[in-house]
């Protein structure tokens, strides 16, 4: 794992762990969406820089590993 991915799945889990937190403390939907967004742009940066710097290594020479994670990666 890059640093560049450990430092944003760190901070993913800290939004996480925040936004847990404030659910659990019922705290006000104006307060909490933010944080759902949050959590969901920190998510989609982390999935971005693993896809980036796995893909080639992931599916090297099996053409048919490679067609199924492009499969994936078109339905997400």
């Amino acid at each position: 794992m890059t640093k560049n991915l450990d430092n944003r799945l760190r901070r993913l889990e800290g939004q996480l762990e925040k936004l847990h937190k404030s659910i659990a403390a019922d705290a006000d939907c104006s307060d909490i969406i933010p944080q759902f967004l949050a959590v969901k742009g920190a998510l989609a940066g982390a999935f971005e820089v693993y896809v980036k710097e796995s893909m080639a290594s992931c599916a090297k020479t099996d053409e048919a590993k490679l067609q199924q994670l492009v499969t994936l990666l078109t339905k997400a």
